[in-house]
């Protein structure tokens, strides 16, 4: 089965070219990867006045910011299952609610 066709509205076919100098490109290329987007959707972005992710991080800490998340679903599939049929399900909960308070304090200073 084939792709469904777009809009004619949502097409883009229209193409600007602008030219930058080298020390303006090096900004948007970093100004871009700090948001997590390609340069064309940054300068698209930009250009129409549309919002930009709420926080700017750096690729390192976007990384640990992913990993972040990672580790708080896992810990939420094992905190799911425990309930399920843990014998000391308080200990368990106040045990992860400091893990969970832990994960949050540590994404928060990730995020500034």
């Amino acid at each position: 089965m084939a792709r469904p066709k777009s809009h004619i509205n949502h097409l883009k076919v229209f193409q600007v070219n602008v030219r930058f100098t080298c020390e303006d490109l090096l900004l948007i290329e970093s100004q871009s990867k700090t948001y997590g987007l390609t340069v064309v959707e940054y300068v698209r972005k930009r250009a129409l006045n549309k919002q930009l992710p709420k926080h700017a991080i750096s690729p390192i800490n976007r990384e640990l910011l992913i990993e972040l998340s990672r580790i708080g679903n896992n810990v939420n599939q094992l905190a799911k299952k425990s309930n399920q049929n843990f014998l000391d399900k308080y200990v368990f909960k106040r045990k992860f609610k400091e893990l969970k308070q832990m994960l949050n304090s540590i994404k928060t200073e990730l995020l500034g």
